[in-house]
């Protein structure tokens, strides 16, 4: 593997973050999957994402108050 993409585990605290993104847009609603990329986004402090899930993605404020900004 040449670096450019590796697994990152979930942490407890990233678990606890998931549940707190599906309960607060439950009637969005938002899975667990995304949640888990936004949990995990979020500790890394990484403010990109590459997706084609717009509309979820899009919608979402991370734990700074601020959107993601997508990539296509």
């Amino acid at each position: 593997m040449d670096g450019e993409l590796a697994m990152e585990p979930l942490t407890i605290a990233d678990v606890t973050r998931m549940k707190a993104l599906v309960v607060k847009y439950a009637n969005f609603p938002l899975g667990a999957v995304d949640a888990a990329v936004i949990a995990v986004a979020e500790r890394l402090a990484v403010r990109e994402i590459a997706t084609i899930d717009h509309r979820h993605f899009g919608a979402v404020k991370n734990s700074h108050g601020s959107h993601f900004t997508l990539l296509p």
